[in-house]
């Protein structure tokens, strides 16, 4: 799927959680939010078998699954890639670049940057995410950090 293809799914997916939002209140995105991590748990899964177990996969994985990193949709600086240890600073994002434009930043971050941690536990319950800022909460930049709690092998 290409990022024009993506953007149109979004709109439908936005315009859908907006009206049951409006029928049965902020409730929705909590359940729009957990839903879809259960998807994305299952599907990280998937993706994590046969992989190596580096940290930088599970970023890969997330958020190239979609379209093609030459699609730039995201614009970031690694600033570690190690067996331990994947940090990268996202600068710009095309998915938050959508929500923010249509006023709906928080539910972006509830649909698809609070998925990040529970992608990463189930590509590998021995890598955690750390992260302080998102461009989706406003921030300059995401400081993604995958950090292994038990060596490789």
């Amino acid at each position: 799927m290409n990022w024009n293809e993506e953007r149109s799914h979004l709109a439908e997916q936005l315009e859908i959680i907006k009206k049951l939002k409006e029928r049965f209140g902020e409730e929705v995105i909590e359940i729009a939010s957990k839903a879809r991590l259960a998807v994305h748990k299952k599907w990280m899964q998937q993706l994590a078998q046969g992989k190596s177990g580096r940290p930088s996969e599970i970023f890969k994985h997330s958020a190239f699954s979609v379209t093609s990193a030459e699609e730039n949709l995201l614009q970031y600086e690694v600033l570690e890639d190690s067996d331990e240890k994947f940090a990268v600073k996202v600068t710009k994002c095309k998915y938050a670049e959508f929500y923010t434009e249509r006023g709906e930043a928080e539910l972006g971050y509830a649909v698809h940057c609070a998925l990040d941690f529970g992608e990463a536990e189930a590509f590998s319950p021995d890598i955690i995410l750390k992260r302080t800022k998102t461009l989706m909460q406003g921030d300059g930049c995401c400081n993604h950090c995958y950090e292994r709690l038990r060596p490789l092998g």
